[in-house]
Order: C-alpha cells, then sequence, then structure tokens
C-alpha cells in the first residue's frame, strides 16, 4: 500500500512537473503601448528603431515570446487612443506613459501597483538616478518604471560674459547672481536707443519658481501655494526679471546670434535641432557650455527633469513575463545605452551615463569644450527634482501660466496674487 502512495506521489508530481514546463514554454504573447514620436517635442529620425531592437533582444533571450505593438501611433493620439483600450478591457500588458499624462493614468487604476513585485525580484533602486525613479510613483506607491530623462540646462554665451569681465562659477550661479549678470549685461550697444543685447532668453517664472524650491500645489493637486511666502518671493523676482528687458521679443534666435548671455534648453533639444548645439558650433563665432540652472542657493535643488516612464497592465494576463519585459527595458545597460544612442533623451540609469560612448555621443558635432560633458550631466542630474503628477496638473498649469503671464505684463504680479490663488483652487476642485 506505502508503495502504491509513493509510486502515485511521483506519478502526479511528475504530471506537474510536465504542466508547468508546457506552461513556462508555451508560445506566448506580450502586447505593448508605443508611440512613434518623442516624448520631448522634437524630431524623431528613427522611429521605433529602439524598441525593435529591444523587443528583438528580450524575444531573443525568451524564444516562447513575441511581443506586438500597434504602430503609427504619435504621441498626439496615444492618450486617446490608450483611453480606448483600458475601456474595452484591452489594455497593453507595457504601456509607455509621457510624463504629462502619468498622473491621470494613474488615478484610473489601470496600473499595476509594483511595490511588492519588485521587493521579491532582482530590483535595486540604487541602479537610477533616484529623480527618475520617482516619476512612476503616485501616491507613495511605484506604479511605473523609468525609461528615459530629458532634464533642463542652462546654456550660456562665455564669450559674451567674457567681453563683459564676467567669470562662469564652476560650481554654477546663485539666482542672483545670474540676475545681476543679466542686468550687467542687458544693453544697448550701438546707443541708438533699442536694446539689442540681453540677459536672458526662454526664462520664465516657472524657472524661477524653481531655483526657490518653492511648491505650486499640494502633492495630491487639491491645494494652490501660489500665495504663499515662497511662491510670492519667486514671482516677484519673475518681475524684476521680465522688467529687464520688457518690451522685447527674445528668442533662441538671438542666443543663436550671440545676442544673448542665458538660454535654458532641455537635453533633447541640445541633442536634437541642428541650431542647438550643432548650428551654434559651426557657424557662430562665439564660445559656450551648459551648466546647472541657477537657484538661491546649493540646497536648492532647481533642475527640473521630465521623464518618460513604463507601465504594467493591471488587468495583464501574463504579469509576471510583462514584469520582466518592463524591467529589461528599463534597467538592462545594453538595451539603456541602446536608447540612449537611438532616442534625443538620456539613460535614466548613472552606470550608462557615466559610460566611455556618452561623452562621444554628448559631443557628436561639437568643437572644443563646448559640449556637455558627463561630469557637467552628473552635476545637473545632482540639482534635480522631480515635476507634480497629480491628475489634471497640465490643465491648472496651463490656466497658472496665463494668469501669471497676464500679472506680469500688467507689472503687478503682488497685487494679483491672492486672486490668481484663488482661481486656481477652483480649478482644482472641478
Amino acid at each position: 500500500m506505502k508503495k502504491v502512495v509513493i509510486i502515485s506521489g511521483l506519478i502526479v508530481s511528475l504530471i506537474l512537473a510536465s504542466s508547468l514546463f508546457m506552461w513556462l514554454t508555451a508560445p506566448k504573447t506580450l502586447t505593448l503601448g508605443f508611440y512613434s514620436d518623442s516624448s520631448w517635442g522634437v524630431r524623431n529620425d528613427k522611429g521605433y528603431s529602439f524598441i525593435d531592437h529591444a523587443i528583438k533582444e528580450f524575444e531573443k533571450q525568451n524564444p516562447n515570446v513575441k511581443i506586438k505593438y500597434e504602430s503609427g501611433i504619435r504621441q498626439k493620439n496615444y492618450l486617446d487612443w490608450l483611453a480606448d483600450k483600458i475601456v474595452s478591457n484591452q489594455t497593453p500588458d507595457v504601456y509607455l506613459v509621457s510624463p504629462k499624462d502619468f498622473g491621470y493614468l494613474a488615478s484610473l487604476g489601470a496600473m499595476q501597483n509594483l511595490d511588492t513585485a519588485l521587493h521579491f525580484s532582482k530590483f535595486d533602486p540604487k541602479d537610477y538616478y533616484p529623480v527618475t525613479l520617482e516619476a512612476g510613483r503616485y501616491d507613495g506607491h511605484q506604479y511605473a518604471l523609468p525609461l528615459e530623462a530629458d532634464p533642463t540646462v542652462l546654456c550660456v554665451n562665455t564669450d559674451l560674459l567674457k567681453k563683459e569681465g564676467i567669470t562662469v562659477p564652476k560650481s554654477g550661479f546663485t539666482l542672483e547672481e545670474f540676475y545681476q549678470v543679466c542686468r550687467q549685461v542687458t544693453k544697448d550697444t550701438n546707443n541708438d536707443g533699442i536694446l539689442d543685447q540681453f540677459g536672458f532668453a526662454d526664462y520664465t517664472w516657472k524657472n524661477t519658481v524653481q531655483a526657490y524650491g518653492a511648491h505650486l500645489f499640494s502633492a495630491d493637486g487639491s491645494k494652490s501655494y501660489f500665495n504663499s511666502k515662497k511662491v510670492r518671493q519667486a514671482l516677484v523676482m519673475s518681475e524684476k526679471f521680465y522688467n529687464l528687458q520688457k518690451g522685447a521679443k527674445v528668442s533662441a534666435d538671438d542666443f543663436d546670434q550671440g545676442k544673448v548671455a542665458f538660454l535654458p534648453m532641455t537635453l533633447a533639444q541640445y541633442r536634437t535641432y541642428k541650431s542647438y548645439p550643432y548650428r551654434i558650433a559651426r557657424y557662430s563665432s562665439f564660445r559656450w557650455t551648459c551648466i546647472k540652472m541657477p537657484a538661491i542657493n546649493s540646497k536648492v535643488k532647481s533642475t527640473a527633469v521630465e521623464t518618460s516612464t513604463l507601465a504594467l497592465s493591471s488587468r495583464s494576463k501574463h504579469p509576471i513575463l510583462a514584469l520582466r519585459f518592463l524591467k529589461f527595458l528599463s534597467a538592462d545597460k545594453k538595451i539603456q545605452a541602446r536608447l540612449l544612442e537611438d532616442s534625443q533623451g538620456a539613460s535614466v540609469l548613472p552606470s550608462v551615463m557615466t559610460g566611455p560612448k556618452t561623452q562621444t555621443l554628448l559631443a557628436q558635432g561639437i568643437k572644443d569644450d563646448n559640449a556637455l560633458t558627463a561630469k557637467n550631466y552628473a552635476e545637473i542630474m545632482d540639482n534635480a527634482t522631480v515635476t507634480p503628477k497629480f491628475r489634471h496638473y497640465s490643465n491648472v498649469m496651463e490656466k497658472a501660466d496665463y494668469l501669471v503671464e497676464r500679472a506680469l505684463n500688467e507689472g503687478d504680479i503682488d497685487a494679483q496674487l491672492s486672486d490668481i490663488q484663488e482661481q486656481l483652487q477652483v480649478e482644482l476642485e472641478k
């Protein structure tokens, strides 16, 4: 009898083992949501090159897996496409999330909470820039992993500053130093009564708020802080910047022509447009460099970083396999290095951004010491902070931008802040 039981047990074990083997090796299909263009609003000539390469490598390592995606979807149509998939219970197993859509999608419950799965897998948060990992957190939980980062840098016309007797500090400018330099270089150089040299182009009130380390809203988007002491100080300072060159329409083209000392620029712009920095390097006569954004002191993280992320569907039929693919895209060094080659932003892994090939990519087409270096980039990311992610952030910020710009133009931002605060609070409560 005992022998029969042992044999029966062995048979059952063999059946279970065989079933498990068949399940593990059975053909499986993962679906992927991905848009064709850049997350950063810049040209993307390579289209699906990166993701096609990543899929090929993953399928090579997992022969029983096929990954499919719907091509031809542009970012401007992607959210509507994804929302339709979610409503019809056809959410892709893994899908790309742009920074502006993260809060909205996370609030729908369409993303799988990754906390437990990451805790029990080979996942080390130290592999990432902290600010990029934070971009995938919502309501205190990890709902997505980072794919690509796009920090803002400050481009400096060093020849113009040298002409004015100004040296660029290695540690970057404090906000007050930045303002004083802008005031010093803004002038009418040919005495015709019209300003023709300027301190900055495209430096906005949002950059100043960032420089103060001020928060415009609560983390959950329930409260507006526009009338708080720190935001008020930042916006009053913004008015001082605005008044330096009021009436003059200063643009990035003026920087290209050597008329402007400073120009904030995203890394994607830096790497993509021929005018940033390739036209500057090839056709202009001035020298320039990139440094971190100014702040009121060294403790304030004043560099805004946008991060595209990857989410796992809460309805995925293959969650373990989907998580493996998600981590492959986000954490594999070779895949992230390929992303750096094929895209316009940056890898989310410090190990890739400090690698030997990175400096070559950052310096491509740029002569001498004008290029952004891996060392500069590390300093910029050390100074980085993540943007808010509540559901209607983009819409509320559009309203805020209109109200603040109008007040700056009218020259009474301090007097209008209480009203701006009330209007935005109403917007948050809709």
